[in-house]
């Protein structure tokens, strides 16, 4: 029979096959079953089952945290006590739709979490960077998410904690550079220039600029023109 630690060892390997995962996760030493839970070659049944079924916490929690682990067993943790779901909205392979359902966790430290991650839909950041219950760390963590729709950002750019503006304002630099790393030169140029001299606009707002600039410098190149020279007419 083989030893319980060869037993782990072999649930924790990268290189087990399905199917020896799958026997192992009835295994009756929990460890055996943890290593099985989340290691990314168990079959995504395998990990369902074991995700919703082991009353260890450690298990659970470790699954929710684990980057690699499918999205159809971190949406069945949504409902997990609250070390689970806290671990499941910082994880980036958290689905959508789980992460909107936790963007309205009663708990402010889960919905800190939600606003950290880069997969929280736009919609549930605009719900949590105008939450009422004004929670700071929410708005800087929102203020800070690359997904958090502009009209957000900008009403937390005037926000009177200064750090949570800082952190819009910085945030509105990066979208704008890379609104200006898009465009075809000499665009892209003028663009970058004007950023880095002071621009406090938004991306909608540097296009017009530009286009105006395109505009000015067409008619004053029109009017500097040489005039053709007419040879007067000799009578």
């Amino acid at each position: 029979m083989t030893s319980t630690f060869s037993r782990r060892r072999i649930a924790r390997h990268r290189d087990t096959p399905p199917a020896t995962l799958a026997a192992l996760a009835t295994d009756l030493d929990i460890t055996v079953r943890r290593y099985v839970a989340t290691n990314p070659n168990t079959p995504v049944s395998t990990r369902v089952a074991l995700a919703t079924a082991l009353d260890i916490r450690y298990v659970r929690e470790k699954v929710a945290a684990n980057p690699y682990t499918p999205p159809e067993i971190l949406a069945a943790l949504a409902d997990d006590i609250w070390d689970v779901r806290w671990f499941l909205a910082g994880n980036p392979n958290t689905p959508p739709p789980t992460l909107a359902a936790l963007g309205a966790d009663p708990a402010t430290s889960i919905r800190r979490h939600v606003a950290t991650n880069p997969n929280t839909p736009a919609d549930t950041l605009t719900a949590l960077g105008t939450d009422p219950g004004y929670d700071p760390e929410v708005y800087w963590h929102v203020a800070r998410n690359p997904n958090t729709p502009d009209t957000v950002l900008r009403a937390l750019s005037q926000n009177p904690d200064t750090d949570i503006a800082t952190a819009a304002a910085n945030q509105r630099i990066q979208r704008l550079h890379h609104y200006a790393n898009t465009l075809p030169e000499p665009d892209r140029g003028h663009a970058h220039l004007l950023i880095d001299t002071g621009f406090t606009g938004w991306p909608d707002q540097l296009a017009g600029l530009l286009t105006n600039q395109r505009t000015i410098t067409h008619i004053h190149t029109r009017s500097i023109r040489p005039q053709q020279h007419v040879p007067s007419t000799i009578t």
